[in-house]
């Protein structure tokens, strides 16, 4: 039996941007190096240059900006008109440098990009159907909605703690009544930095690829999501697969050599990375 499942990041509905002497991005910058290994994760190749000299018109613009929440927030804005055009559920991190299309996931990770290249502390925060990020600055912490361009921008304390404890009811609000959706039955709600993020974009290939009913492509980025970034959900989605093999009309040879691959998967040593 098969199981229709849902991406963790694809909650709350969504809807639908220069300057003399500034500081150049070279091409081995660390925002570069990681837009790169992003689009990497599906082969994409697509251009980092227009991203690349959008944050470096941030660098001439910041200094106007006599509060920093104030440049976050004018941040926020113009990186949604920008490149978070679209809001699709299974989206790669190549197609939001090429057409703009995004979910939380990707959206989140290209702020998270900004934020770490002008040194402003911030975290990213999984949870069982979302991802979200808050930002420290002077002025105190505002929260990053990706999926949200009108009232994502989060500075009030008030509405901040609003919004987290929602978040922490890990409940999917995207639910098609035609689909059956595969639930957690553990509460998530983890710090992740930005290597970590290469193994969720893998997780979500894998997703999709199961969905779409492609086992042997679905099996493959659990492999590499799972060796990037252990995390309890792609644990509890290995297990789906195993299932679904046992459950399947696969001749047995087939059955036995995915079962072997899944089995090698789920017990290969910790590779852990550092938190930020």
């Amino acid at each position: 039996m098969r199981f229709r499942i849902i991406a963790f990041f694809l909650l709350l509905p969504i809807l639908v941007s220069g300057q003399a002497g500034l500081v150049a991005i070279q091409p081995t910058s660390k925002v570069d190096y990681y837009l790169k290994l992003y689009s990497e994760t599906d082969g994409q190749q697509p251009s980092t240059q227009r991203f690349l000299s959008f944050v470096e018109k941030l660098e001439g613009k910041k200094k106007s900006f006599k509060r920093e929440k104030d440049f976050l927030e004018f941040v926020f804005v113009k990186t949604h008109q920008l490149f978070l055009k679209r809001y699709a559920d299974y989206p790669t991190f190549g197609e939001i440098l090429n057409s703009g299309t995004y979910n939380c996931l990707t959206g989140t990770a290209l702020y998270a990009l900004i934020l770490d290249h002008f040194d402003i502390d911030y975290q990213m925060i999984e949870t069982n159907y979302h991802i979200f990020l808050i930002a420290q600055t002077e002025q105190g912490n505002v929260l990053f909605e990706t999926t949200d361009p009108v009232n994502g921008f989060v500075s009030n304390a008030g509405s901040i703690e609003n919004r987290i404890a929602q978040y922490k009811e890990n409940k999917n609000q995207n639910r098609d009544s035609d689909k059956t959706y595969y639930l957690y039955d553990f509460d998530l709600f983890n710090e992740v930095n930005l290597d970590q993020v290469v193994g969720l974009l893998h997780y979500n290939l894998s997703v999709s690829a199961y969905n779409q009913h492609q086992l042997t492509s679905s099996i493959i980025e659990l492999g590499k999501a799972i060796e990037l970034y252990q995390s309890p959900r792609i644990e509890a989605f290995s297990q789906l697969i195993q299932h679904t093999v046992l459950d399947s009309d696969l001749d047995s040879a087939t059955k036995e050599k995915y079962l072997q691959i899944i089995y090698a998967i789920r017990n290969q040593p910790s590779n852990p990375t550092a938190m930020r």
